[in-house]
């Protein structure tokens, strides 16, 4: 049956069974765009990484970056959780493209963990601008600013 969120293509909203750990790689001119209109200390934890597309841009950027995510996909990947238990501080910035799901979870993570004067850059779909749960986050954290990335 279709619907506009399944015409529209919406993942949440699809047909299609879902990865298990929410895992849909980020395109790296997604990373090249931002490092345009933002500038992040050297060092950069990716704790989304998946296969470091992300990190590998930031790498040939001159950064040094930490990956790690749940499930090990490379072998200078940190296996680990970033919700639970750890971390607890971050000495840099943290830039990620977080699981949908978990999205609100993994910002306050991030913004618990990085020091005074961090960044925190998050790629998310528009649609996590919305909902009462984030209303309420924003109304007491809100963004410092963000962006609106297209295809081209």
């Amino acid at each position: 049956m279709n619907n506009i969120y399944t015409t529209l293509g919406a993942s949440n909203h699809t047909l299609k069974e879902r990865q298990a750990e929410d895992y849909y790689a980020t395109d790296p001119i997604a990373a090249e765009k931002l490092l345009e209109v933002e500038q992040f200390a050297h060092r950069i934890w990716e704790p989304a990484a998946g296969e470091n597309h992300l990190a590998n841009v930031f790498r040939a950027h001159g950064h040094e970056v930490r990956t790690s995510d749940l499930v090990k996909r490379t072998p200078t990947t940190e296996e680990l959780d970033f919700l639970f238990p750890y971390p607890t501080e971050w000495d840099g910035d943290i830039v990620t493209n977080p699981p949908f799901k978990h999205a609100l979870d993994f910002v306050k993570r991030a913004l618990a963990v990085v020091g005074e004067g961090r960044k925190v850059a998050m790629f998310l779909k528009l649609t996590f601008l919305e909902g009462k749960e984030r209303r309420v986050f924003f109304d007491t954290t809100p963004p410092t600013r963000f962006g609106c990335f297209r295809s081209e």
